[in-house]
């Protein structure tokens, strides 16, 4: 297979990425590429469509890496980038390590319409790939004399009776909801 150097510019974004990303894994993303290099590939399609590191383009652009190598394959072998001035077991290499799962952790944001339009488009199976939400325990705790702004959460539900019926248990926890459908 053939190997070669090319502009980062050359490679194209997902106009359809299912991840919007974060503010704070876009600064996460900038400073670990900034601060120790590039650590992970990206994986392109065969005319240098971006489909998965969309994030990590831009954010390589921005810390002013200029350059990608391409490694062509067929996806029947694991490419890995071996970092030849990191040894794991050095603040570096660990710090290089957290990042990379802090980064991918918090920048993910799922795009709930470009999901449903490739579902809907391309037959794709959701629920066996998009990670459910955890569970979350919700504990009460007055502070109402103490609030000066209101303080919201949003939680993006599969469909409206999940919806309905979350905000129903919120109620019984005593808690304020309303519903909104976008």
């Amino acid at each position: 297979m053939a190997e070669q150097v090319i502009d980062i510019n050359e490679l194209t974004q997902d106009q359809h990425n299912f991840n919007k990303g974060t503010a704070k894994g876009k600064k996460l993303m900038n400073k670990s590429l900034k601060e120790l290099g590039a650590g992970r590939s990206i994986l392109l399609d065969k005319n240098g469509n971006i489909i998965a590191g969309n994030k990590t383009q831009l954010a390589a652009i921005e810390a002013g890496i200029t350059k990608v190598r391409v490694i062509e394959t067929t996806g029947d072998e694991l490419v890995a980038v071996k970092r030849t001035d990191v040894d794991l077991d050095s603040k570096k290499g660990r710090e290089m390590a957290l990042a990379d799962n802090a980064a991918s952790r918090i920048n993910l944001n799922w795009d709930e319409v470009e999901l449903a339009n490739a579902a809907a488009e391309y037959d794709l199976e959701l629920d066996v790939w998009k990670p459910e939400t955890p569970e979350i325990e919700l504990t009460q705790v007055d502070i109402s004399d103490s609030l000066q702004h209101y303080h919201q959460v949003i939680v993006v539900c599969k469909d409206e009776d999940e919806m309905k019926e979350l905000c129903e248990q919120l109620k019984q926890e005593g808690l304020k909801c309303n519903t909104l459908t976008l």
